[in-house]
């Protein structure tokens, strides 16, 4: 019977017949012989056929209802992840046959993860239920709109040449329109949105193809601010090869030696005496050569490896220090740049405090540098460990200052000592009326406020003549010194001419 059951299941018709036949027959055979065989066998013949029938159209029914509970999200009421990429290989085949461009949009949440910690699951589903509505108006109405998971979304266009000229404007509304607020739960939220595109048959053959560059794109997008759209080239998949490169060779250059700490003066601009060093991470492999700190540190931060890395700078620099006063070198204050993944740690500061102890460092000799954007991050978390360092002895700047996400109670909240003023202001401040006014505001509002002013990148007199116009207390740049190998520090010239109060207008 289990044969015969499992036959009806896979639907395999002779073989039933033939089962269901057979089992008359043998019934049959232990009738007694007075029964009329013919009416017999013609009653069992219906009964089975009746209940393989009833089990078929069962079977189906089920069959059809977990189809339909595959290809349905639970949450969203979208395609699932499964049924989106079904739907994406079907629509290759139709554009491939009628000639027409087929848009893979990757659509990611800004900032849902933060929504999802500050009120709960309940609420963060409930949020993502309202964008899918929302969703479903926005595009097209050809389009085909799928849920991945988590806070990404993919949406197929088919587009022919009039639609794909006007693309970027869907998107851009896009944007905007999910950008809207939304109620829940009498809450008032609002979530952006970043997009990435991958067009077939341009960039892209196959659905596998299609979604790992629509997320590359999409990664993008965040990478460039967030609330943009960006579209794939050829030009992303090889900075996407590079980059895994370098994630490869930077974890073996945590265990190889290749990497090096360089250190630059920092120079009071009235004295012109060296009262300060800044450790800067070097990096130089066999196989990439030179890798410039501005590529690798944001692959170092989106792949975790900035916890490592910043730990090896710490006690590289500890080390180099104390090699330095075992010497009889005078070492100023060395400033270090901290990430937020480091200062989000609940052991930071107690392996900080380890470190120092370790290699006998006065508190006092660190300098702690942190961006704008990590206060914005965790500005609760982030007070209560810069007031723990600061009473200390540990001194604080605020880096970039200008770039990121302002906030003068920073300034008058939290214990910093210096502001640092981005390079990126003081390169055209010479030529630039609104950097120099930018410049000079800043140094005015934190003199206010007790706080030093650092400029970095002083490449030239002119640049050095207005910051001192502008009362800037400490500056750095090549002007002064670039930055030096530890082994170069006790008998390179320039912080010889620098502690002889050299001046570099001679």
């Amino acid at each position: 019977m289990m044969f015969l059951k499992n036959q009806v299941k896979s639907k395999n018709t002779p073989y039933v017949v033939f089962w269901a036949v057979f089992l008359c027959g043998v019934i049959l055979s232990l009738l007694p012989w007075e029964v009329d065989p013919v009416l017999v066998f013609g009653a069992l013949a219906w009964f089975f056929a009746f209940c393989t029938k009833r089990f078929l159209q069962r079977y189906d029914t089920a069959l059809n209802l977990a189809n339909q509970r595959v290809a349905i999200d639970p949450l969203t009421g979208l395609f699932s992840r499964f049924q989106i990429q079904q739907e994406l290989a079907e629509r290759i085949e139709t554009c491939q046959a009628e000639g027409k461009t087929l848009a893979t949009l990757m659509l990611d949440l800004d900032h849902f993860k933060t929504i999802n910690d500050a009120f709960g699951h309940e609420v963060g589903d409930a949020l993502l239920t309202k964008v899918s509505e929302r969703l479903t108006t926005v595009f097209p109405n050809n389009a085909v709109i799928g849920y991945l998971g988590s806070d990404a979304f993919l949406v197929l266009l088919v587009l022919d040449d009039q639609e794909s000229a006007a693309l970027a404007g869907v998107l851009a509304g896009a944007i905007e329109e999910i950008s809207q607020s939304y109620a829940v739960n009498e809450l008032t939220l609002n979530i952006g949105c970043s997009i990435g595109v991958a067009l077939y048959p341009k960039f892209g053959q196959d659905a596998v193809t299609l979604i790992k560059y629509a997320d590359m794109a999409v990664h993008r997008a965040k990478a460039a601010g967030r609330a943009t759209y960006y579209f794939y080239d050829g030009e992303m998949g090889r900075q996407f090869a590079r980059n895994v490169r370098i994630e490869t060779r930077l974890r073996h250059a945590l265990q190889s030696e290749s990497l090096e700490m360089h250190f630059q003066p920092k120079v009071d601009l009235i004295s012109e005496r060296c009262v300060g060093m800044e450790a800067l991470l070097r990096w130089s492999d066999a196989e990439l050569g030179v890798v410039s700190p501005a590529e690798f540190i944001p692959i170092a931060e989106q792949t975790g490896i900035i916890l490592p890395l910043g730990e090896w700078v710490f006690e590289q620099t500890f080390r180099h220090i104390l090699e330095w006063q075992e010497q009889g070198i005078k070492v100023p204050p060395i400033a270090i740049n901290c990430s937020a993944a480091q200062l989000k740690r609940a052991d930071f500061l107690p392996k900080l405090l380890a470190l120092l102890d370790t290699y006998q460092i006065d508190p006092s000799l660190l300098e702690i540098e942190v961006t704008e954007s990590i206060l914005i991050e965790d500005a609760k978390g982030c007070a209560e460990l810069l007031q723990q360092m600061s009473r200390l002895g540990m001194r604080l700047a605020i880096d970039d200052f200008g770039t990121g996400y302002s906030s003068l109670s920073y300034l008058k909240d939290l214990p910093f000592h210096y502001v640092k003023i981005d390079q990126v202001f003081i390169r055209d401040i010479v030529a630039d009326k609104s950097h120099a006014a930018l410049t000079r505001a800043i140094i005015s509002l934190s003199h206010s406020l007790n706080l030093k002013v650092i400029a970095e990148g002083i490449t030239s007199l002119e640049q050095l003549a207005l910051l001192r116009e502008y009362g800037c207390d400490i500056g750095q740049g090549y002007l002064f010194s670039m930055a030096l190998g530890a082994h170069s520090m006790a008998n390179d010239p320039m912080i010889a001419a620098l502690n002889e109060q050299h001046s570099f207008d001679d």
